[in-house]
């Protein structure tokens, strides 16, 4: 439900790109940071993880970090949106 709460603020914020180019992007930024605070690595590691992995979050440490970039994304597609269409 976060992430499609993320995906919703990015097409707030990028009217004009299809899903296929936000989803690529997405991977393409994920492989190559490679970082345990991108939405993508928390995802997976709350939900797939049967054993504590090292270097990684804590599920709840990871929920709290999505629904803060979930806040901030539809803070700023809702700012994008209201100065785009007035």
């Amino acid at each position: 439900m976060l992430c499609a709460l993320i995906g919703l603020a990015l097409g707030l914020l990028l009217p004009r790109i299809t899903v296929w180019e936000t989803v690529a992007s997405i991977r393409v930024a994920d492989s190559l940071v490679g970082v345990e605070f991108l939405p993508m690595m928390i995802a997976e590691n709350s939900m797939t993880a049967v054993k504590p992995v090292p270097h990684t979050l804590s599920p709840g440490l990871g929920l709290g970090l999505l629904c803060l970039y979930a806040a901030a994304a539809l803070t700023a597609g809702g700012w994008a949106l209201a100065r785009r269409d007035p």
